[in-house]
Order: C-alpha cells, then structure tokens, then sequence
C-alpha cells in the first residue's frame, strides 16, 4: 500500500481536478492527504465516488484559504481523532496493523508556525495515542537545515530551530525522499528562482520499525508549485515473522529510512 501528501494550491477549477486525477491514476495510493483544497465539504461531497476512494474526512477551508482532506481505500479501516485547519489525524488498521497517521499544514506565515508546531507538540503529547507508531506528513512550510532551500533570503536559523525542536520533541524524525531534492518551486526565473523543501514524511522509531521496507519518493508537481510525496509501505514486522524466510532478502536498512539530510 502507499500514501501520498500534496499540497495541491486549490481544487476549485476542471484544470486542478485533471491533475489530481492524473496523479490517483499514476500512483494509485492507498491513503490521500491533501492540503489548500480551498474547499469546503460540500463542494467535496462526491470526491471519494469521482476519484475511486472508500472514505473521504474533509477539513473546511476558511475565506477560500487552507483546507484539507484526508481520502482512503479499502481495505484501510480509519477513525478520524482530530482535526484543525492544520492536520487531520487518524488511527489506521490494515492487516493486523495499527498505527497513526497525522495529514499536517504548517501555517503559512512565520508568526503562525509558532502555533502549527505547538499543535504537533500536542498532537505527540495525548496519553491515549502516543503508544501508536506514528506517520507525518504534509506541507509543513518551514525548512529544517540551510541546504533545504535554494535561492532568496536565508532562512531564520530560529525558524529552523523552532521546526527541529518541535520534532524532537515528538520523537519524530525525517524520512530521506528519493528523487528530486527540493519539494517546493517558486516558477519564477533568474535570480527569482526559490526552491525549498517544505513537504516531507517524518515518523518515530516505532513505525519505522513497524514498515521497515518502506520507500519515500518525490514525484511531479503536477501543476502545483508543490511535488506529490508518495511512501510506499513496506512489509511490517508481523509480515516479516509469517514469511521469514522469503523476507530476509529484503530486510529493512535501517540507516536507509533514519539517515537525514544533514548525515
């Protein structure tokens, strides 16, 4: 199975809903997060119908900014915890399997993400999920080292602290993507040109343990100035132990899923 994350920029017009079929078509994930849908749930009545899902959770925009929605297929049993206008949250059961998985939107202005990463903070602090292995992953609007962004004004180094420092705190760490390095393009030209990796995947040991052949892959942008972020769930534990013969070819590396960017 696999998940993807997409900040698609708006799916108010014919053009936006070509390129999400496109991409459902492409990759044909298991499990959807999309970010600054600029909708609301009535505009997304028949989304789960029109693009081939099980179930659809939409998180509303407010005055035609933001919005999310989290969409899945069968077999994936989701129970929606939480939401806000920067995450949906959800505890996922699929063979044997039970995990979490938090969709999340960074607030877009500087000042906002001081709130956006007190959210995550409490998101990793609620006694009654934190036991759970524990995926992330979204459009977090914020950078974590210099390298991670290309052309412009450097970013604050207490931004980046604040980012690092909020996923610490969760026990949270990145997951290294394959493909090109930077998520996020400005499509500007010349000395204008910005690029930036704002969308990522970031777990706790628990679930890289749990899906230890996982794979991360950055895709196209599909017309958004954001790339689709695509992880391909590998065999879990319980998987491994069945089949252990046939699974020890593929044993999880685990500095492949731990490395960062910055090792």
């Amino acid at each position: 199975m696999s998940c993807i994350i997409w900040n698609a920029r708006g799916l108010g017009n014919p053009k936006a809903i070509h390129n999400l079929h496109r991409l459902i078509a492409d990759e044909d994930p298991s499990l959807l997060f999309l970010c600054e849908t600029k909708l609301v749930s009535g505009q997304c009545r028949n989304f789960k119908y029109t693009f081939g899902f099980e179930g659809c959770f939409v998180q509303d925009c407010i005055d035609r900014k933001g919005g999310l929605i989290l969409l899945w297929k069968d077999p994936l049993k989701v129970e929606i915890k939480s939401c806000s206008a920067g995450h949906i949250d959800a505890v996922i059961d699929h063979n044997l399997r039970t995990w979490r998985f938090t969709g999340f939107y960074g607030c877009p202005t500087v000042e906002g993400r001081v709130a956006s990463w007190q959210l995550l903070q409490r998101l990793g602090s609620l006694p009654e999920l934190c036991h759970l292995p524990w995926l992330v992953g979204g459009d977090f609007n914020e950078v974590l080292y210099d390298h991670e962004k290309k052309g412009g004004r450097p970013r604050s180094l207490s931004q980046m602290q604040n980012f690092q420092e909020a996923l610490d705190h969760c026990c949270l760490r990145n997951i290294t993507g394959m493909g090109e390095f930077f998520t996020w393009a400005n499509k500007q030209l010349g000395s204008d040109f910005i690029q930036e990796r704002l969308d990522r995947y970031v777990c706790t040991l628990a679930w890289g343990q749990l899906f230890p052949n996982s794979r991360c892959q950055h895709l196209n942008f599909y017309s958004s100035d954001h790339r689709a972020i695509k992880i391909m769930l590998g065999p879990s534990l319980v998987w491994v132990r069945k089949n252990s013969n046939r699974a020890r070819k593929g044993r999880f590396h685990f500095e492949e899923l731990w490395a960062t960017d910055e090792e």
